[in-house]
């Protein structure tokens, strides 16, 4: 994983690691796990042997699908798509869920058997060759699913409104493109190496189909997003 500054709580890097409050007590007196004191509470760093995916929202992100479709269905990423799923939940998840609370994810990483799987039986409204869920994986012919890259995934807070999200997302983290649906539906949100910070609103048809409505890039999508 690309590594950042980031740091955890101790209910984050219990649920990172799978540990109970004795074991990390003694993983960080006996020196296994690098931390830092703010008051009475510790802040970790995750070692680079361990992966975000091993959090929850990790989990989340790999096994979405497990309600919807066969559990036996390998969803597991190659080594270039999980340096941009580790992205994704550094640097758009966490800080959007220690925000706002936990945050359930309604459609996330979609491997190569998964997308064939989902193309088959339940493609109605998905793009996998542009909505970056396949990340960096290649189909059987050898060709990127998705030729954008990065990753990406749909989710909903119950605790506010996606507008509040959206906004917050705009103004204050490195996102490359965001669905918005509505105030109470899920979003769509990607990372990439290179953001375009684009913004979509999503509108809906007579016809109940959804189609693209405003849009805006960079400081725009700020502007943008303030007026959902």
């Amino acid at each position: 994983m690309q590594k950042t500054n980031l740091l955890f709580s101790s209910k984050e890097i219990k649920g990172i690691l799978r540990l109970t409050d004795c074991e990390l007590m003694h993983m960080r007196t006996s020196g296994k796990l690098e931390y830092q004191k703010r008051g009475n509470a510790f802040f970790y760093t995750l070692a680079n042997d361990y992966s975000l995916l091993a959090h929850p929202l990790g989990k989340q992100l790999l096994n979405w699908h497990t309600n919807k479709h066969p559990k036996t269905i390998s969803n597991m990423p190659s080594e270039h798509s999980k340096h941009f799923l580790e992205l994704l939940i550094a640097e758009i998840l966490l800080p959007v869920e220690r925000e706002f609370g936990a945050l359930t994810i309604t459609y996330g990483f979609t491997s190569s058997e998964l997308t064939r799987y989902i193309k088959k039986h339940a493609s109605n409204g998905t793009a996998p060759t542009l909505d970056q869920h396949a990340s960096c994986e290649h189909n059987l012919k050898g060709n990127q699913v998705c030729e954008r890259g990065g990753s990406a995934c749909d989710f909903i807070v119950q605790s506010t409104s996606m507008a509040n999200v959206a906004r917050f997302i705009t103004e204050h983290l490195p996102f490359d493109r965001i669905y918005y649906y509505g105030d109470s539906r899920p979003m769509h949100v990607s990372i990439n190496n290179e953001p375009m910070r684009h913004l979509q609103v999503m509108s809906e048809s007579t016809a109940g189909r959804r189609i693209p409505g405003r849009k805006a890039f960079g400081h725009a999508a700020i502007k943008l997003s303030k007026g959902l």
